[in-house]
């Protein structure tokens, strides 16, 4: 065998060993943008109980919903979720503008959501009587419970899982259903929802289905990390909204 044919059959193995080392690292690294929206939201309470014109602001706002879309940014170790910016038409009216926030408030979701995966936090921004206030904590425990049932979202395959976490603004015990796509190795999700073995693309929440549109693969997209310095804690936050309350309930 000679030197030139030795040095060419060495510099093709090694070739070869880089690329499938790398096939898997590139896919790991592989960030997906994602949109959701309110596909159903829902009342406490029946329909049938309104008067017309409360079943006619119903469906309005029933329809709005839709409307309303979200942005996930995420990769494996970490992802960025926030209330899709929108810019107002000039066919938009202050019912329109009514009816969108009215719709917003059925899913209870944060205004901006940062989780790292990796150290298993979460920072979010919750708007409360008109102020923006920053938490940081540790990601919720949902204890999801995967289930035998499956359906097609997008054409991909989604199992089902149901949990259920705290909710410190409701002080309720809540459950969650959620749909994840096994096929797309993400723990990330609409939200705070997270933790199982693939993206959520649907949560069927107390006030909302929230449901994916797409799903778009992009190699170049980065999340957004958020500043931490002035976060409060899950104990801090939790004693503010205590102490609104309270002054809510006095006024």
């Amino acid at each position: 065998m000679s030197y030139t044919y030795l040095h060419y059959f060495t510099l093709k193995i090694v070739l070869c060993m880089f690329f499938w080392v790398s096939i898997p690292n590139l896919y790991a690294q592989t960030s997906y943008k994602v949109t959701y929206n309110i596909s159903e939201i829902k009342l406490q309470g029946s329909i049938d109980n309104l008067d017309e014109k409360g079943k006619r602001i119903t469906k309005q706002v029933s329809d709005k919903a839709k409307d309303v879309h979200y942005t996930l940014i995420s990769n494996k170790d970490n992802s960025y979720f926030e209330l899709e910016n929108t810019l107002r038409k000039e066919s938009d009216s202050p019912l329109d503008d009514m009816l969108s926030r009215m719709a917003k408030r059925f899913p209870s979701f944060n205004k901006k959501v940062y989780t790292n995966h990796n150290e298993n936090t979460i920072v979010f921004v919750r708007n409360l009587m008109n102020q923006d206030f920053l938490v940081e904590r540790d990601c919720s425990n949902f204890n999801w419970i995967i289930k035998g049932e499956s359906k097609s979202i997008l054409g991909l395959v989604a199992k089902k899982a149901e949990g259920n976490y705290y909710d410190p603004v409701t002080e309720e015990e809540l459950k969650v259903e959620a749909w994840f796509v096994p096929s797309i190795p993400l723990q990330s999700g609409p939200d705070i929802f997270n933790g199982l073995p693939g993206l959520i693309a649907e949560v069927n929440l107390k006030g909302a289905v929230v449901s994916v549109l797409s799903i778009e693969p992009n190699m170049i997209l980065k999340t957004e990390e958020m500043d931490t310095a002035k976060a409060m804690t899950q104990e801090e936050y939790e004693s503010l909204l205590k102490s609104l309350t309270k002054k809510y309930m006095e006024n």
